[in-house]
């Protein structure tokens, strides 16, 4: 007679040697991924992340061979092209927009950005042949994803009374910075939106919880069959998951998932990032702690949904597939362009500057993420 406890079902889920839950290193190994070098980038990542902190950042302008930087004056702090890189320049360490949807620079603001088709890649074909036969044709479709940018502006001013009272530099430089932050707030709200919406993800690959079966005491709830299925829903390799602090510690309440984890070293009785993203496979496991306040509200909240995890399959290569990608229109400095102006408001006058860029967040291929919903009491 087959006795399955809870005590078996424990010890059929510990990690492997490599570090890793069984089922996770299967499905890697369908990617062609070796569980074994993955385990171990993925301790070398959390290594290095210990003393260096920061994120992909938004493609740079290369400098002009054999171009020297210039000191500047109070008198350039107006100049275009220092706004703009200033622009460039500014972000919030907590941002993860352009970690979970990277950027592609593009000449067109509308039109359709080609990738290699998926399903004529891995067509079953005959390809015997005979001695004096010829070789069968392969068909060399492509995909076509469509993009249409769409602007977006922000503006700020400084009023020269305040500014005579301390340096041009710092007053000017400080409210385009202040004004690119705010748009790239908005643009990480937009992101948010497509990841924490369901139903962008292919129907295959959203997993709903029901109630019951949510990691935070449903007596129902089986976190290891819920990651399993998403994982092995993506068509691609997972390389990210997202989640607010309130998901996260629905992963730290789970009775089952606190006796798997608390086995790696360093654990003190509590789930670390490392360790969920070690017994996954996960290289990059993001735990969201930012707030904003909504449109028409008057307090913060929590910027990513409480209940919801989702994983991702992010490639920053152009001619990669991956779940979503920021199209941003090629212009002034990595797409951001300012404008100033001045207007006689205030004793000594203002000046005004704004801060554009256009872009179009695209789900790229709806195949290369999953979500799990209602994962929260």
């Amino acid at each position: 007679m087959l006795i399955n406890d809870t005590n078996q079902k424990n010890r059929s889920a510990r990690p492997g040697p490599h570090g890793m839950w069984g089922g996770a290193a299967e499905i890697l190994q369908q990617h062609g991924i070796d569980p074994r070098e993955h385990a171990a980038r993925i301790r070398d990542s959390f290594a290095a992340r210990s003393t260096v902190v920061g994120r992909r950042m938004i493609p740079q302008v290369p400098a002009l061979a054999g171009a020297q930087e210039l000191a500047i004056d109070h008198n350039d702090v107006t100049q275009r092209e220092v706004l703009q890189q200033t622009a460039l320049e500014a972000v919030d360490p907590d941002f993860m927009a352009e970690e979970l949807a990277p950027t592609q620079l593009v000449s067109v603001k509308e039109g359709v950005i080609y990738l290699d088709d998926q399903v004529e890649d891995r067509r079953e074909t005959d390809d015997s042949i005979s001695s004096r036969g010829q070789a069968t044709e392969t068909n060399e479709n492509v995909t076509g994803v469509n993009i249409n940018l769409k602007p977006h502006s922000l503006s700020g001013y400084q009023p020269r009374r305040d500014a005579a009272l301390a340096p041009m530099l710092a007053n000017f430089a400080r409210v385009v910075d202040k004004t690119s932050r705010k748009a790239k707030l908005q643009h990480e709200i937009r992101v948010k939106t497509r990841l924490m919406t369901s139903t962008n993800y292919a129907s295959a690959n959203r997993r709903a919880l029901s109630a019951g079966s949510q990691w935070n005491g449903g007596s129902a709830a089986d976190p290891l069959a819920d990651m399993q299925a998403t994982l092995g829903a993506l068509f691609g390799p997972v390389t990210h998951a997202q989640m607010s602090l309130e998901a996260w510690q629905a992963v730290q309440q789970n009775e089952f998932l606190q006796g798997i984890l608390s086995g790696y070293a360093g654990n003190q009785g509590v789930i670390r990032v490392i360790d969920f993203a070690m017994f996954f496979g996960i290289a990059n496991v993001h735990v969201d702690e930012q707030r904003y306040t909504p449109a028409g509200a008057s307090a913060l909240s929590r910027l990513y949904d409480s209940d919801k995890i989702a994983l991702l399959s992010v490639s920053a290569r152009p001619d990669s597939r991956t779940f979503l990608r920021n199209f941003m229109f090629r212009q002034g400095a990595g797409g951001f362009v300012t404008m100033t102006w001045f207007t006689p408001e205030g004793s000594h006058g203002t000046d005004w500057v704004k801060v554009t860029h256009e872009n179009d967040l695209v789900v790229v291929d709806n195949t290369y993420g999953a979500i799990i919903t209602g994962m929260r009491v």
